[in-house]
């Protein structure tokens, strides 16, 4: 589907590459970073040498129901995962739940910076305590039979408590699990015997020291339904080998054949990250598009008045001049002075990837936030959900989070012109879900597995080693 709208952010008459071609000459990130000039931000100057090694998963894994109750043991039980952000539920005693396949689980603000969180049921007959709206009280309260628990999950209250002479405050408090903030994040993981979330994390840790996200807010936040596996729907977003096809009027903007892949594993921390750079036309088209091309389509697609006539004629300069724009505009949205970051720091897509499904963006380039779950015991089905975040204002409170966005499996972001520049991008990727799901349960037998790239596919043979290893297969 493909109606001309999809691509109305850059300009498809630049972008098409012939069939029968192949890229000519190469460029490296660190050689684009030294090409900008300055100190570059260490955190993207860090080239890892892990490469993981997996055969493809077989096809099965994303449609086979088995599968649902394996992950829920062995994954979504065990596993720490990002549940909510600390500004959904800002204030003592909001409470939100968090739903992930078949299981949910209450994140509340207890006390002035902290939070827990519980088992969304209720110790009585088992009714969900919170939807995934945000709620108020001082007390948790079952709204089928007014059980009500204190906001640390202690019992406080049973109606006609004569009848349940076996129901005390010290055995039926909710059930906790652990809970831990990180950058803002609220994650949660039900094996109280997990190692502690910063052994997760890995380096993550470090290497966000310089973009602290816990600084930032939800200015734009979608929840995409999906008829598609959680993990088939991800592995899309874990590589840019895609972006000659799908994205293609991106292609004068941003150089996805020049990515870098970063992977690094400790056998306790799984992340990967890929960074490409911005205004540097991909290999495939920059012998069509100059940089001043290229500069012109970013500031139409970010809202930028069009460069003066003098700028863009080198991929330096084209981006310098963006980068400042981008500083121009955080400084008069918040106050804030970024002089003091780099042009890639400005600039260049940096997007992160935590095990089992967290996607956190570093630097301003594309400050997004991605996080797939499956819906249910439904191994076709699953939510994307995507946040765009800037920094909260110097001299100003925390802006509240934006509203969600709810984008129903038949909706395109372009239905909802609230969701910006973000819905159009994914609705080119949404084209696509629900075909890959078809296709994998179509395929032959002795072909039903994935093939990867040795290189741009690496993030995804990362994803699926460790998920392999974990689920137990073979």
């Amino acid at each position: 589907m493909d109606d001309g709208s999809l691509t109305q952010y850059g300009n498809k008459s630049y972008v098409r590459a012939a069939i029968g071609s192949q890229p000519e000459g190469t460029t490296t990130f660190p050689e684009i970073l030294k090409a900008d000039g300055g100190v570059p931000d260490k955190s993207l100057s860090v080239v890892s040498d892990y490469r993981p090694k997996a055969k493809g998963l077989p096809y099965e894994v994303y449609y086979d129901p088995k599968y649902v109750e394996l992950e829920r043991d062995k994954l979504w039980m065990k596993e720490w995962q990002v549940a909510a952000r600390t500004e959904d539920i800002p204030n003592v005693g909001d409470r939100i739940g968090y739903d992930v396949g078949t299981l949910s689980f209450l994140i509340v603000h207890t006390a002035p910076n902290e939070f827990r969180a519980f088992h969304n049921t209720c110790r009585h007959r088992g009714r969900r305590l919170c939807a995934d709206k945000k709620e108020n009280g001082d007390v948790i309260q079952c709204p089928f039979h007014g059980w009500a628990w204190k906001l640390d999950g202690k019992l406080l209250w049973v109606s006609q408590s004569k009848e349940f002479p076996g129901v005390t405050d010290k055995n039926f408090s909710l059930r906790e699990v652990k809970c831990e903030v990180w950058g803002g994040n609220i994650f949660i993981n039900p094996d109280l015997n997990a190692e502690p979330l910063t052994k997760a994390l890995g380096v993550l840790v470090e290497h966000f020291k310089e973009f602290p996200v816990e600084d930032r807010y939800t200015a734009v936040r979608i929840k995409k339904k999906m008829r598609i596996n959680w993990k088939l729907g991800q592995e899309a977003f874990l590589e840019p080998y895609h972006v000659i096809a799908t994205h293609p009027s991106g292609m004068p903007m941003f150089g996805s054949i020049y990515t870098q892949i970063d992977s690094w594993d400790d056998g306790h921390s799984h992340v990967n990250r890929l960074i490409t750079p911005t205004l540097v036309p991909d290999a495939w088209v920059k012998d069509k598009v100059s940089p001043r091309v290229g500069l012109e389509l970013f500031c139409n697609a970010y809202g930028f008045s069009p460069p003066p006539a003098n700028r863009g004629a080198t991929v330096s300069d084209a981006r310098m001049y963006a980068a400042d724009c981008i500083r121009d505009r955080i400084k008069q949205e918040s106050g804030r002075d970024q002089s003091q970051y780099s042009v890639a720091y400005m600039l260049d897509m940096v997007q992160w990837f935590m095990y089992p499904n967290f996607f956190p963006w570093y630097g301003e380039g594309m400050a997004w936030w991605y996080v797939f779950t499956p819906i249910g015991n439904k191994p076709d089905e699953s939510i994307m959900e995507i946040r765009l975040t800037k920094p909260i204002p110097k001299n100003g409170p925390r802006p509240p989070a934006a509203p969600i966005i709810e984008i129903d499996f038949d909706e395109w972001g372009r239905d909802h012109p609230e969701s910006g520049i973000l819905g159009l991008i994914m609705d080119e990727d949404m084209v696509h879900m629900e075909e890959m799901q078809r296709g994998a349960m179509a395929a032959r037998p002795d072909s039903a597995h994935a093939v990867l790239s040795t290189y741009l596919e690496d993030r995804v043979r990362h994803f699926q080693a460790v998920y392999a290893k974990k689920m137990g297969i073979k």
